[in-house]
């Protein structure tokens, strides 16, 4: 009896399930997509990787499953590349690298478009989710033509579709991810799937050593040497393990059996000497080699100081890749081995976060933190520093130059010296070519304090530069040289812009990134402050390059007199690399030229300036192609 109900049960269960599967589940489907599907429907995965080698050749493929609602002809399913991860994905070109394409049997009911910005209105109806969304905003969309998509049928993407493959960003990036969206009603607004797919970039092979170090110690006095030991792209080798023996300008050993663990190594090394010195490292026989940044070692230490800044870069918070505001402070400080350091964000983006890590990470005699952002002033940006770690963000994103030099000053005390304003990446064509011209055209002295004149956007020094940036203007109003010939007068600094998240030691964008060198008697922030504010800075593409730069004994962002007709100008300049050009400019045009083959170029000559107002400043080019600019000093 008991038996029998059992299977009577069994039996109706299985009646049910078959209805369900026959006969309801299908009208519900169809219901749903009626009156209750909505964009954002589908799954989506990665076929054959799930782990990618930063900068190397590839081949993998997206695999999109339907949702419950199908694609009707005119909707489709877009692949969203994040703004910062730089994938060279293209259409066009079969037998190019880079390609990709929709294989299978679907790939006729479809259009395939690249679009380069997400187009207006893609993303209207996510509002709450919007920058996160467009922040993918380089798109690879799947328009369905002939026939509706049913539910379970699988779309697939294939990346790196030729013998050629496909290359992934060059740094590493632990949730790298591609934003998938679908629009299942053909109305062209598209929504994000539950869950795209997240995968890791790592690391590529060990390649070469590097070390930082303070760019001046006294003799005989031990300091500290941060070792590196990295790919071909600067990320850390992180699977190493082994040690690392330094050695001096006389290969005679400082430092041995250094550990190295995660790609990081710690050591206190003693120079004997004073003058120029690179460190050499060495690790597994010769096998890994490299060199420090140039250090300058004195008898006694001279009362300014240099200290290196990454003063620009971003998380993923804006519009880069990283966590947060932490994650970006702990890696310039303990990777790249930086003294300063800002993160500027776009606009507010959860700029509490941001407070708290600049109060949290400051140590003053070990690292200085600087409250940023980014601001907008039309197509082109700012970035504003604060004096204080607790000031308000700017209150409104100005899409105009002019209105954004007005607002500045209305929202903040310019008088009091306690926000200042700088211009980067200036000399890109884009922008009104009316007045005001950014970044010259209207020009504060009251906030705006120094140009970024390289970062990894490139250099805009003078029009034909090189490293230029992508489509550089022709315009040479747009230079730093035309400004300076007018009379302006700034710091001259580099930064990075990095949106890897890797402050002070990024290859993100077209070339690596740039810092800049402060001159400060103390490393805390008010002088840091000071020394931004009075122009006693200098830039360089990524190498530490040492450089020292006089005129009649003042230093770089001073005025003098050359009372006698002629004015003493002497530099001390140690370069990363052995073989190095030293270029002093006067005015605009190169008066001297000094070449070195060991890394060490001292000057001590006179100048007549001439009447009127003139300006000098170096110019240094290393063979390896990095550089340095030194602020001018100015002559009446």
């Amino acid at each position: 009896m008991r038996r029998g109900k059992v299977l009577a049960i069994a039996a109706l269960a299985a009646l049910l399930l078959w209805v369900w599967q026959a006969y309801l589940k299908p009208r519900v489907a169809d219901w749903v997509s009626t009156f209750g599907g909505q964009d954002g429907e589908g799954h989506a995965q990665l076929v054959g990787a799930n782990t990618f080698v930063a900068g190397a050749k590839s081949r993998f493929s997206v695999r999109f499953t339907v949702g419950p609602s199908g694609i009707p002809v005119g909707g489709g399913i877009a692949i969203g590349l994040h703004h910062a991860s730089e994938w060279e994905a293209q259409i066009h070109a079969p037998d190019a690298r880079g390609y990709v394409k929709i294989a299978g049997a679907l790939a006729d009911n479809f259009s395939f478009e690249r679009f380069v910005q997400v187009p207006d209105g893609m993303f209207e109806d996510e509002q709450p989710a919007l920058f996160s969304n467009t922040i993918f905003h380089r798109l690879l969309v799947a328009t369905v033509v002939a026939r509706p998509l049913k539910r379970g049928e699988v779309v697939e993407f294939s990346f790196g579709a030729n013998d050629e493959g496909i290359y992934p960003p060059r740094y590493i990036d632990a949730d790298h991810e591609f934003r998938i969206t679908t629009d299942i009603d053909a109305d062209g607004v598209y929504r994000a799937i539950e869950r795209s797919p997240v995968f890791s970039i790592i690391p590529g092979e060990a390649l070469a050593l590097s070390a930082t170090a303070p760019s001046q110690a006294l003799v005989q006095q031990p300091f500290p040497v941060l070792v590196r030991l990295e790919d071909q792209f600067y990320n850390l080798a992180g699977a190493y393990t082994g040690a690392v023996s330094i050695l001096d300008e006389h290969l005679n050993v400082v430092a041995a059996d250094v550990p190295i663990v995660g790609g990081i190594g710690n050591a206190h090394v003693t120079l004997s000497t004073p003058g120029a010195h690179r460190l050499r490292l060495v690790a597994d026989g010769r096998h890994y080699v490299g060199r420090s940044n140039p250090i300058r070692v004195f008898d006694a230490l001279p009362p300014w100081r240099l200290y290196w800044a990454d003063l620009h870069g971003h998380t993923g918070v804006s519009d880069g890749l990283g966590a947060n505001a932490d994650e970006y402070f702990t890696f310039g400080r303990d990777v790249a081995g930086l003294d300063i350091i800002a993160l500027t964000d776009h606009g507010n983006f959860d700029w509490p976060a941001n407070i708290e890590a600049v109060k949290t990470f400051y140590q003053p005699g070990k690292y200085v933190t600087l409250l940023a952002q980014e601001a907008g002033a039309g197509r082109d940006h700012m970035n504003l520093y604060f004096r204080r770690d607790d000031e308000d963000h700017i209150s409104e994103w100005q899409t105009d130059y002019g209105e954004y030099v007005e607002w500045v000053a209305r929202q903040y005390d310019v008088q009091a010296q306690e926000m200042m304003t700088a211009p980067h990446h200036f000399s890109y064509n884009r922008g009104a070519r009316g007045h005001p011209q950014y970044p010259f055209g209207l020009w504060n002295d009251n906030t705006m304090r120094f140009v970024e004149v390289y970062s990894s956007h490139g250099a805009s020094e003078y029009f034909g530069n090189p490293r230029p940036l992508a489509g550089a203007s022709k315009d040479r109003g747009k230079y730093m040289q035309t400004a300076l010939a007018r009379g302006l007068k700034f710091g001259v600094i580099g930064a990075s812009d990095n949106h890897d998240s890797k402050p002070g030691r990024s290859i993100w964008g077209n070339y690596p990134g740039g810092l800049s060198g402060v001159w400060v008697k103390s490393l805390d922030r008010e002088q840091v402050w000071n020394a931004l504010w009075n122009y006693r800075v200098y830039a360089t593409s990524i190498d530490r390059i040492y450089l020292e730069f006089y005129l009649n004994g003042e230093t770089v962002g001073s005025t003098v007199k050359a009372a006698s007709g002629t004015v003493d100008i002497s530099a001390y300049v140690i370069g990363k690399t052995d073989d190095l050009t030293v270029e002093l400019v006067k005015d605009n045009d190169v008066v001297q030229t000094f070449s070195t083959a060991n890394g060490l170029v001292e000057v001590s000559v006179q100048d007549t300036p001439g009447p009127g107002s003139h300006y000098y400043y170096l110019r240094v080019v290393q063979d390896n192609g990095e550089r340095a600019w030194s602020t001018p000093v100015w002559v009446e």
